[in-house]
């Protein structure tokens, strides 16, 4: 069973990221309680106001094991759905984000340390400081390793887009 097969046996499906909540029909569900998700092997079903799995099959009509994607149907045994496409550049943007994050922030408390008196400042004080001044630093170091994940994640799509685009034309 895939998930919109079992998603078209409930009414008000709300879509909530990666999992989708539906009132639960083996209760009086007034609010949506039932979370229904894909896993690696199958459909996951947990219902927020204590229902059984059982309980949930029964009120659908299916078996727990028609919730396993490699669950044997009338035409023999069910091929395993595709894994998703990786979208690099996707990924590479959110690394790119993650490294302007931590570029901003270090900034601040690298610019921050430069205004400091450090005269003034006790010893307990002076140490806070200068450790937040190495773990900006840090950051920087890590933002670098970030923007070049993401170089690296552009790279490898282009490289794919002009190996087919090859494959294509040849």
């Amino acid at each position: 069973m895939t998930l919109a097969d079992l998603l078209s046996r409930f009414d008000n499906v709300t879509p909530r990221g990666r999992r989708s909540l539906v009132t639960c029909k083996s209760h009086e569900d007034k609010n949506p309680s039932l979370s229904i998700s894909e896993g690696e092997r199958g459909l996951l079903l947990k219902c927020w106001a204590g229902c059984s799995l059982i309980e949930i099959c029964q009120s659908i009509g299916i078996e727990q094991r028609d919730l396993f994607f490699d669950a044997p149907t009338s035409r023999g045994q069910r091929p395993t759905p595709k894994t998703p496409r990786l979208d690099r550049i996707a990924l590479a943007f959110r690394w790119d984000l993650a490294a302007l994050d931590l570029r901003l922030r270090a900034e601040k408390i690298i610019e921050a340390g430069k205004t400091l008196d450090v005269v003034s400042l006790n010893d307990d004080d002076l140490d806070r400081a200068i450790e937040h001044a190495a773990l900006a630093y840090a950051d920087c170091d890590r933002a670098e390793l970030f923007e070049g994940v993401a170089d690296d994640l552009r790279m490898k799509e282009f490289r794919e887009r002009d190996h087919a685009q090859h494959q294509r034309v040849a």
